[in-house]
């Protein structure tokens, strides 16, 4: 009678420990390592209010992140008031810095359509 308690006992354990070990099988098997190596190396810039900016913080050119009063000054000739105010109708009209040109192309080619050119 006792060795069939020590069998009933051995295999209930047996038991609690598969399921214990198919939980946690099931935990570890939905994450997918590959998906997480590739959202770790991509940081994702979000706004306050949900909208996502990574396309801004990733084409953002080094010279418009920078205080240059120099690039400034030279900036303000390229129809700085013009584009503040908004007097043209088309902004392809507006005087442009090749740096902006590039900012704008890159924004266009990760699908991202300037307020600008809507």
């Amino acid at each position: 009678m006792l060795n069939r308690l020590e069998q009933l006992r051995s295999l209930a354990q047996r038991l609690a420990l598969a399921c214990l070990v198919g939980v946690i099988t099931l935990l570890v098997g939905t994450a997918s390592p590959a998906a997480a190596d590739s959202m770790a190396d991509t940081p994702k810039y979000v706004a306050a209010d949900g909208r996502d900016l990574t396309a801004v913080a990733e084409c953002l050119p080094k010279q418009l992140s920078e205080p240059n009063l120099a690039r400034a000054l030279q900036e303000s000739k390229n129809d700085f008031l013009e584009k503040v105010f908004d007097l043209k109708s088309d902004y392809d009209d507006y005087k442009l810095d090749a740096t902006e040109v590039a900012y704008l192309a890159c924004m266009e080619s990760k699908g991202v359509t300037p307020q600008i050119k809507r």
